[in-house]
């Protein structure tokens, strides 16, 4: 390694090294692409250079440009490959991939994008060819750095006061890997958590089912249901039984954030901490409801570990996809939702008074034409790439119809034989999904702002006739709420409701179908930003 011509100018061999990557990122998607990285890389370069600036030690120097080239090189092979920085679920991802999956992947995925990585180390190597002389001698010097410290000094304050500096103020690799180590943490000790025993009372002991339709992936303005120009959803636009909410959204863009936050009290408002703040499973197992989790999602893998770990707390667990090794393999493969049909039947012939099922679907996770059997293929995957996903989504909603049809139908013809107990049921959606809808990409990864058809979601309720009745006396207003703003973060609180459950962690105010429902709470998302609604294009 050479050290000549060590002017102050040679530092713009390390800027170039740090702006790499994001300039990358910029122009393969700047749909994703948040002009806050390249301002975090340049402070934290800035940062990691004072010892460097203090002592003009040379290893400091190419310690420092090792980190960051480090840091580029993960930050760059995820843009290439999946067109978006890292965060944390990718991680989740990684680790739970074997080698197989992981070149039947990389097959998927090569593109001559990947030679970007031989600029990339040749700008590393030129960095460490010429090492800049930084001083802090002179008084033009002094006053140069000093107000970037500042800078920065002040940037970072700002932050840490506002409790967003992990958020705004961490590069994304970074920001990436502590977000999971938190999470790993928190899902861990989950695992070996212990139900709660609560206080809780029923205001009404009349027989009672609710049953809690989890979709996944599915975003509402490809409902026709909702408005949308193909006819997908044509067996619930048939039904006149069904609510149908059109301002429902979910605080957060992926499914492990989204069901811990609306199976638990945690909420987008108050985070608290997973592993010990109360969960619905703490409530019903202090009452006398009898739980169940049927579930088309794979159990396998640190992916789905949070669900799984809440979902063990079930008094009846079901699992019915065993096509695959892992979370990641099973949406690689076909397992269809109809299979949740019979567990669900199982569960109604069981004779507790009191019973809450819970039906998680694949719904309409990618890969959308795993989703659905041949016979719903009724848009053609052929053509151009967009053409393909969205014809493939599309048939993967229309299946989801089917599904969400079928299931309100064997209700129906449960309750005519059952007409003492009164039944709920609740459909809705994870989060949704972006399918060309916003910019030029489709899944519900986001970089600096999520896109509306990440969070908008079909919301759906349907009652049995003995519901009805009594809903009819005791919340009137429910039929009334078909506008009002809601986000499933507070599910929670609603459940209760629909459940009859009297507990101290009940808020009425947070709960839809509530009285006392505030409808002007302020819904922020999990970027930080207030959801408005976007004119239709």
């Amino acid at each position: 390694m050479t050290h000549k011509n060590n002017s102050s100018l040679n530092i713009l061999w390390l800027i170039a090294l740090v702006l790499f990557t994001p300039v990358t990122g910029l122009i393969l998607n700047s749909n994703v692409f948040s002009a806050r990285s390249i301002l975090l890389l340049l402070m934290w370069s800035e940062v990691l250079l004072v010892p460097y600036v203090l002592t003009r030690r040379k290893w400091l120097y190419v310690t420092v440009a090792s980190l960051l080239f480090a840091d580029g090189l993960i930050n760059l092979f995820h843009w290439v490959v999946l067109k978006c920085p890292l965060n944390a679920s990718s991680i989740f991802v990684f680790l739970n991939t074997n080698f197989n999956e992981a070149s039947e992947f990389m097959a998927i995925k090569m593109t001559p994008l990947l030679l970007l990585f031989i600029p990339y180390i040749a700008l590393f190597v030129l960095t460490l060819k010429h090492i800049p002389q930084l001083s802090f001698r002179s008084k033009g010097e002094i006053i140069l750095w000093s107000a970037l410290w500042f800078f920065v000094a002040v940037f970072f304050t700002e932050n840490i006061l506002h409790q967003r500096f992990l958020r705004l103020a961490v590069p994304d690799v970074e920001r990436a890997f502590v977000s999971f180590f938190e999470e790993s943490k928190e899902y861990k000790n989950l695992k070996t958590r212990a139900l709660y025993n609560l206080d809780t009372r029923l205001s009404s002991n009349d027989s009672t089912l609710v049953v809690v339709i989890i979709g996944e992936s599915c975003n509402r303005n490809h409902l026709s249901l909702y408005g949308y120009n193909r006819k997908t959803t044509p067996r619930l636009q048939a039904r006149n039984d069904i609510l149908v909410f059109d301002n429902v959204v979910s605080a957060n863009s992926n499914t492990l954030r989204s069901v811990m936050n609306f199976l638990t009290e945690s909420n987008i408002d108050h985070p608290l901490p997973l592993d010990t703040c109360i969960h619905i499973f703490d409530i019903l197992h202090s009452s006398p409801y009898k739980s169940y989790w049927l579930s088309n999602q794979s159990p396998i893998g640190l992916w789905d570990n949070g669900v799984t770990s809440l979902a063990q707390n079930a008094d009846v667990k079901r699992f019915v996809n065993i096509t695959a090794n892992s979370s990641k393999e099973s949406t690689m493969t076909v397992s269809l939702d109809q299979r949740l049909f019979d567990p669900l039947q199982s569960a109604l012939t069981d004779t507790a008074k009191h019973k809450v099922v819970f039906l998680h679907l694949m719904g309409n996770h990618t890969q959308y034409s795993k989703r659905y059997p041949d016979n719903f293929e009724l848009y053609e995957d052929k053509g151009d790439k967009h053409t393909r996903v969205i014809n493939t989504y599309d048939n993967a909603i229309l299946y989801n119809d089917f599904i969400v049809d079928s299931i309100l139908t064997m209700l129906n013809s449960y309750s005519h034989s059952h007409s003492g107990v009164r039944i709920s049921a609740l459909y809705f959606s994870d989060h949704g999904e972006n399918v060309y809808d916003e910019g030029d990409y489709s899944g519900h990864d986001y970089s600096d702002r999520i896109p509306n058809a990440n969070v908008e979601i079909p919301f759906i309720l349907w009652f049995s006739p003995s519901q009805k009745e009594f809903l009819s006396i005791n919340n009137p207003l429910i039929e009334q709420r078909l506008h009002t703003p809601y986000m499933i973060d507070d599910l929670f609180h609603t459940l209760l409701d629909l459940s009859c459950i009297a507990t101290h962690s009940f808020n009425p105010t947070r709960s839809f179908f509530n009285p006392e429902y505030d409808s002007t709470r302020e819904r922020r998302l999990e970027d930080g930003t207030i959801y408005t609604i976007q004119p239709k294009q």
